[in-house]
């Protein structure tokens, strides 16, 4: 298990800033998993980290030593691409072998290490299957147990899972957060899937315009995200414009609804205006009556849409505050329709008010 620090890792191409003075930590065992949408440079860092590219400025440290010196191959680290890049005319355990063979390790040993693997990532029975024999699935499995055979101190993965099917997607990202726990290894993982990325990761990197904008758990990200950036990225978020009216009472009028911030730093002058945040699931609704009026602290909207998700209905409202999404029970949403007035109310206590993220000086590319 192994430590790794990015420190000041700048990277352009042309006029072009890939990464802009890029600084993330990975402790010993962490997953950590680089999220962010496609040209915000992280397939740059980590191809940096494994030895592919090479920054403008900057240090990449491993164990406390600067490996920026070092070619991709005396870094030990293992690598899986978004494509299986599989040798065609080898087996899988010939796959697996190959790094040891490479290094001239003896036969038992590869064939005693191949075989551990391809147990370790359910495809003992397929050893002697050539990659055309393999489904999308067991290919990128062959990859991955090929980049652990060298027992590498760093695991790299680059959107391993983007080319697969929803299903085995989801099946195959819980195994590569299973090997990962049983082998202890350190890992850095790119994707753009934000939902791969909070299921599986220790600690999440939120990046935007070749910088970390947050770095945290997957519930401080998504519960707790610090830029308008974030909280639009991760999940869903419904945004709110308000007034301030108090300061000191951070109390903000959003048209005829008047709201109550809950961040003590929440700091604006009276008559600024303000954004707000709040999530679908922190927006409540009942079914009015014909002729009813809202109970004290909701307000009225009506159905302009209902989008089944399974457990939960996205509900789409018109309200006097702008549009709103609220998911609600599914059982709930059957007596819902369009056009139906309800009754609406915002959890005040999940309430944000964000800083609008840093803008790049110039277009990123990952």
């Amino acid at each position: 298990m192994s430590t790794v620090e990015l420190r000041d890792l700048r990277r352009t191409f042309g006029s072009v800033v890939a990464l802009d003075n890029l600084d993330l930590d990975i402790r010993s065992g962490e997953f950590v998993s680089m999220l962010g949408p496609s040209g915000c440079g992280k397939t740059t860092a980590l191809r940096i980290v494994a030895g592919f590219e090479w920054p403008d400025s900057g240090a990449v440290i491993v164990d406390g030593q600067d490996v920026l010196g070092q070619p991709a191959n005396k870094r030990n680290m293992g690598m899986v691409f978004q494509s299986y890049s599989l040798f065609p005319n080898m087996t899988a355990q010939q796959n697996v072998e190959f790094g040891l063979r490479v290094r001239k390790q003896s036969h038992e040993r590869r064939a005693k290490r191949a075989s551990e693997l391809l147990d370790l990532v359910g495809l003992a029975s397929a050893m002697s299957r050539y990659p055309r024999q393999l489904s999308g699935g067991q290919q990128q499995r062959v990859a991955l147990a090929r980049s652990l055979a060298i027992e590498p101190k760093v695991l790299l993965l680059d959107e391993p899972l983007s080319a697969l099917d929803a299903k085995v997607r989801v099946q195959l990202r819980e195994e590569v957060r299973r090997i990962q726990l049983e082998l202890g290894i350190t890992t850095l993982y790119v994707t753009h899937d934000q939902e791969e990325a909070l299921s599986i990761s220790d600690r999440v990197a939120v990046m935007s315009a070749g910088r970390v904008e947050q770095l945290g758990t997957p519930a401080q990200i998504y519960s707790g995200p610090r830029t308008a950036f974030v909280a639009n990225f991760v999940g869903t978020m419904n945004k709110l414009e308000g007034v301030v009216m108090s300061s000191e009472d951070r109390v903000v009028s959003c048209g005829p609804i008047k709201v109550i911030v809950p961040d003590p730093t929440f700091i604006h002058a009276v008559g600024e205006n303000v954004e707000l945040y709040i999530r679908p699931e922190d927006v409540a609704i009942e079914l009015l009556p014909v002729g009813g009026s809202p109970a004290p602290g909701y307000f009225e909207g009506r159905v302009t849409s209902l989008t089944f998700l399974g457990p939960v209905t996205r509900v789409g409202l018109r309200t006097d505050i702008g549009a709103l999404l609220a998911d609600v029970s599914s059982a709930v949403a059957l007596n819902l329709a369009a056009d139906a007035p309800v009754a609406v109310q915002l959890n005040a206590s999940s309430l944000r008010s964000l800083d609008a993220s840093p803008e790049s000086q110039s277009a990123p590319v990952s």
